[in-house]
């Protein structure tokens, strides 16, 4: 589904060619921070990197279909779509599983595949020295953990999210800006698989809790000429994760009794860092 995305991303950046509308692509970097907590908000397990372990590249489009004059003033509606791919490596700290050892008693490396898709309406009003927005809009999220070979658990949903920001000129066109924006998932879940040191594998997805989260990011744009520009961004997400729904297997890991599977209340507390290219076409 990932590569579909890309493809329609990469069409609509070659119909968009001399048209009134921006492209934005470039590099987008991560450092992660994701925490496990039991019901009584003890730390079960924890994710971490640095900017230099997780990262990858993002892109979006803003596509024009409305506009119009005010007297001190210039509206503009898009279709906004945007998406991010992100790869790495995080520092997992956990618990042993199956033989009630605490916080802290088992270390390892987690690969990770971060995706996200957006399609939102935005409405940008510009005067002589600022710029700011409104958007609305629909969105994915997924998050691949691999915590080894043979534990893997998979992330995702769809949700809706609202944003405002802006961004004023400080000196010759050089932009300085501020947004925020909340989202909240609809029917989140999480796809585990496992294989015991039996071998006896399993299967089970799991119904999340209320999740949710928000983003405030620091844009920063520098014009290199009329049409094209380099911004960067540096952004704080956190996101909030509730506690699943409890599934009963009988005889996993093959002992002859019932284990019971849940999935724990989380939250994330990510710096994400953007450098890319701005084209007006």
């Amino acid at each position: 589904m990932h590569h579909k995305f890309i493809f329609i991303f990469l069409l609509l950046i070659t119909h968009l060619i001399a048209q009134d509308n921006l492209v934005e692509f470039g590099i987008k970097t991560t450092a992660f921070s994701y925490t496990e907590r039991d019901d009584n908000d003890q730390i079960l397990n924890t994710e971490e990197s640095t900017f230099f372990q997780v990262g990858g590249v993002y892109g979006s489009i803003d596509l024009k279909f409305e506009s119009y004059d005010k007297p001190d003033y210039h509206v503009d509606y898009y279709l906004d779509l945007y998406t991010s791919i992100e790869y790495g490596n995080t520092d997992y700290t956990g618990s042993a599983l199956f033989n009630s050892q605490g916080y802290g008693s088992l270390t390892s490396r987690t690969f990770n595949h971060f995706y996200e898709f957006q399609s939102n309406i935005k409405r940008v009003i510009t005067s002589k020295e600022h710029t700011h927005f409104i958007l609305l809009g629909l969105g994915y999220k997924e998050w691949q953990r691999k915590l080894s070979s043979k534990q893997i658990e998979n992330y995702n949903f769809v949700f809706a999210h609202i944003g405002i920001g802006g961004n004023i000129n400080i000196y010759q066109n050089y932009l300085l800006g501020l947004e925020m924006s909340t989202y909240l998932a609809f029917n989140p879940s999480m796809e585990a698989d496992f294989v015991s040191a039996s071998g006896q594998g399993l299967h089970e997805s799991f119904k999340l809790g209320t999740t949710y989260g928000y983003r405030v990011g620091v844009p920063f744009t520098i014009p290199i000429d009329k049409r094209l520009s380099f911004k960067t961004k540096l952004e704080y997400e956190f996101e909030s994760i509730g506690k699943s729904n409890k599934i009963l297997v009988p005889n996993f890991p093959n002992t002859g009794d019932s284990f019971s599977f849940l999935e724990p209340k989380s939250q994330q507390k990510n710096w994400h860092l953007y450098a890319g290219l701005l084209f007006t076409f």
